[in-house]
């Protein structure tokens, strides 16, 4: 039986409490308007690692407007997928056939006791309709409240002035040995949950020790309930969890909509994908808890409100829990932009170009301010991310090739090329798929895998341009809103492989996925505005064409890499398929996969660095950078092997 057949006198006893619910919220959202209001600039704190005028208060979000109408949520039937909708206001008018979501939000056009008249805003369900908001003491929808900010400076203080961890990498036998285990973390010594049934298990008891060790809530309050768990695997890096919380005590700067990210299962669908994160990109799961415990509060743009976040070395195993951020809703006059995938841009509300330059500025920005020591000071930077300069003997240059063996390179070879003249050839330029442009792609990534150390080297030989900054900022890892006046601003998501090295080498991999068309147009303009933030903030002033040579050097090391990416792409779409797929935005190729976006970023990366090859005359580029690279290294031309 639904809540909203019960009888109206139910819902008439309610409606005292509906009222009081409102004024309540109206009450909280004033107090939090005043408060900001009469704030005093902060005090620069006396500590040894002094904050320098960088701060972003990731956790601050805007109230609501005075006439805005109340949004609700839906929080009521999760068994069901929902609650009841009625045409009308009363409850036996005639339902609806489709349930309003759980998780939902609607905007309120009418209140009358315990019905509500609603227009809906985000979820599932009818567009409008009346529903009950709660009945017999439970709520079926409720006012959110915004969650006042809260200088998380002193805890970031605390963890800046903590000793660092090394990080050990993980072997194939280990992870096989080890992945069901739990182990205490390196940062907290505390055993934790990597996925929803340990979480469930461990509970509002292990969530309360967690964010108390970390600091991220007052010792004097705690974690009283945990409910509406759900893990997911979105992305292609981790499986993520959501769930809710309540407080002891009232907590008016404390989110309870939160989020985490764990490992992918060691099986299944995902098993390659745990092995390719916790073998070959071990250790990037430090970095990115790093990232969030340590700068949350230094950033010059908003982050997720850091939780919890802690990983094993001895079972590749990890969590990092922070706010759970409202795509597509509305947070007080700003209007979120959903979240957006890798290699669909077309699905972006607005100018590529007003999104991607703001994604570079923004990166800049932050390049800079580590190169001026306004994060933290470069020996700090140093000790938890790893220095980005080391010396030429450390790169392994030589004579013969240092990529991948001659072998293996005309094996992955042979299928690149049949991926992109023969079966995946209608996705491609017809310029990118004759035999003349496919042996020019040949020996261009052939030169690529021999030089492979060196291109490594050439792009990190000049400090100038080796900076500490996010490692993949593309538009999934970043979310999007915009103010009343329609203005765009960013924060920053995903901070696996945050470390300090080329600043020309992570360009390309911040725009590795945006359209052909769009970076050929609009590259040079975002390496002046990269240059320009860059040095405005801090950094050296960089010159452009070196800086180009580095970001043609990073997507040919893609490019190899690539290869062997070939099966990976006909395991998801299967070879039998491709004679009818003639589109990019077909579905086939277009949707995520297991819910992962592998298959459509390996195929657009593929047309990209083929695209740049073709147009961007990259083998000539090339041979003049293996002049000058031999020179410079002192080693002699390197023999290319292409048959």
């Amino acid at each position: 039986m639904d809540f909203d057949d019960l009888d109206d006198a139910a819902q008439r006893a309610e409606s005292e409490k509906t009222a009081a619910t409102e004024q309540l919220a109206a009450e909280r959202r004033a107090a939090v308007a005043a408060k900001e209001a009469a704030k005093e600039p902060p005090k620069e704190p006396a500590e040894k690692v002094k904050q320098q005028d960088v701060r972003h208060d990731s956790s601050a979000l805007p109230g609501p407007t005075a006439t805005a109408a109340p949004i609700w949520e839906i929080v009521g039937g999760s068994d069901k997928g929902g609650i009841v909708v009625r045409e009308g206001e009363s409850t036996s008018s005639k339902q609806l056939s489709d349930r309003v979501s759980t998780g939902a939000l609607v905007e309120q056009i009418e209140l009358k006791g315990q019905r509500l008249h609603y227009k809906l805003q985000s979820g599932t369900g009818p567009a409008e309709g009346w529903i009950s908001i709660s009945l017999s003491g439970k709520d079926l929808a409720v006012l959110p409240v915004a969650v006042e900010p809260r200088d998380t400076e002193p805890r970031c203080l605390a963890e800046l002035s903590k000793e660092p961890l090394s990080w050990t990498p993980v072997s194939m036998p280990q992870l096989q040995e080890n992945h069901l285990k739990k182990a205490p973390g390196l940062m907290y010594k505390l055993e934790f949950p990597f996925n929803a049934e340990m979480l469930q298990q461990m509970g509002p008891a292990w969530l309360t020790k967690a964010f108390h060790a970390s600091g991220s809530i007052p010792q004097e309050n705690s974690v009283r309930a945990l409910k509406n768990v759900k893990e997911y695997i979105g992305g292609g890096n981790c499986s993520k969890l959501i769930f809710d919380v309540e407080y002891a005590q009232d907590a008016k700067d404390l989110h309870t909509k939160l989020f985490a990210k764990i490992p992918f299962p060691l099986g299944g669908k995902t098993a390659s994908d745990r092995m390719a994160s916790s073998v070959m990109q071990s250790g990037a799961e430090l970095g990115e808890v790093n990232a969030q415990r340590l700068l949350e509060s230094r950033l010059p743009f908003r982050i997720p409100r850091f939780y919890f976040g802690d990983c094993s070395n001895e079972t590749s195993n990890w969590i990092l829990i922070t706010e759970r951020i409202p795509f597509g809703q509305k947070e007080g006059s700003n209007k979120m932009d959903p979240a957006y995938d890798k290699m669909k841009d077309w699905e972006l509300q607005g100018s590529a170009e007003d999104y991607y330059r703001l994604l570079v500025k923004q990166g800049a920005k932050m390049a800079g301010l580590d190169k001026a020591e306004k994060l933290a000071p470069r020996a700090m930077m140093d000790k938890f991310f790893g220095n980005g300069f080391r010396p030429k003997e450390a790169y392994g240059m030589r004579a013969e090739s240092t990529g991948i063996g001659e072998a293996e390179f005309k094996t992955k070879i042979k299928m690149g090329i049949d991926f992109v003249g023969t079966t995946g050839k209608a996705l491609f330029p017809s310029d990118c798929t004759t035999p003349e442009f496919l042996e020019s792609y040949k020996k261009t990534l052939a030169t690529a895998n021999a030089y492979a150390a060196e291109m490594v080297w050439w792009c990190n030989r000049n400090p100038d341009y080796v900076a500490w900054s996010h490692g993949n900022l593309n538009v999934d890892n970043v979310f999007f809103w915009r103010d009343s006046e329609q203005r765009l601003d960013l924060g920053v998501l995903d901070w696996g492989g945050a470390r300090s090295d080329s600043m020309g080498w992570k360009l390309w991999w911040w725009l590795y996925c945006c359209e052909y068309s769009f970076l050929d147009a609009n590259i040079d303009g975002l390496l002046d505005c990269f240059i320009k933030e860059y040095h405005d903030n801090g950094g050296p002033m960089l010159d452009k064409e070196e800086l180009k040579l580095q970001f043609i050097l990073s997507a040919l090391s893609q490019g190899v890499g690539l290869l062997g990416a070939v099966p990976q792409i006909y395991k998801m779409c299967k070879k039998t398929e491709w004679a009818t797929i003639t589109d990019r935005k077909d579905p086939r190729i277009s949707q995520n996969v297991d819910g992962k976006n592998t298959l459509r970023v390996y195929i657009g990366t593929f047309i990209n660095i083929c695209s740049m090859i073709k147009y961007w005359d990259l083998p000539s580029k090339l041979a003049r950078w293996t002049d000058e690279v031999t020179a410079a290294a002192g080693i002699p031309k390197k023999k290319i092997v292409i048959d």
